[in-house]
C-alpha cells in the first residue's frame, strides 16, 4: 500500500514540473530544436517547438515535438519496415531552380501524402505554395 501511495505521489509531483525540468527528448545527430509553422490546406499541423535538420544546399526537414526517431526512441531496423511516426513532418528541397516540398497527412504516416505541394516560393523564414506554408526559425 505504501509503495502505491508513493508511486502516485511521485506521479503527481512530476506532472507539475515545468517542461524544461523534465527529461529532454533526444534528437538524432545533426538535428536541432527550433520553432516551426506548418499549415497545409488551412490545417495547422505544427505551430511552435519543432526539431529540424538543414542539409547542404539549404534543403531542410522539420518534425513536430512529439516525433520519434529510429535508434533513439525505438530500434533502428535499417529496412524502413520498422519506421514509425508520432507527429507531423515536412521536407522542403530544391529541385533545379525551384523549391518543392511534401509531408505526412496523418501523424502515423512515414511517407508523404499523395502528390507534393508543387512549387514553393521563399518569403523570409517561410516557403509558401498554393495551399501550404512551411516556416522554420532556428
Amino acid at each position: 500500500m505504501i509503495g502505491r501511495t508513493m508511486a502516485a505521489a511521485l506521479a503527481i509531483v512530476f506532472s507539475f514540473l515545468p517542461a524544461h525540468a523534465q527529461s529532454q527528448h533526444r534528437l538524432p545527430s545533426g538535428y536541432k530544436w527550433g520553432r516551426c509553422l506548418l499549415v497545409v490546406h488551412g490545417q495547422t499541423r505544427i505551430s511552435g517547438r519543432c526539431s529540424y535538420q538543414i542539409e547542404k544546399g539549404g534543403d531542410f526537414n522539420i518534425q513536430g515535438p512529439r516525433q520519434v526517431f529510429a535508434g533513439i526512441d525505438y530500434p533502428d531496423t535499417n529496412s524502413g519496415a520498422g519506421e514509425m511516426s508520432k507527429d507531423y513532418w515536412a521536407v522542403v528541397h530544391k529541385d533545379g531552380d525551384l523549391w518543392e516540398g511534401y509531408g505526412n497527412a496523418d501523424i502515423r504516416d512515414t511517407h508523404g501524402e499523395v502528390g507534393d505541394w508543387g512549387e514553393l516560393r521563399r518569403e523570409g523564414a517561410c516557403y509558401v505554395g498554393k495551399d501550404v506554408r512551411v516556416c522554420l526559425w532556428h
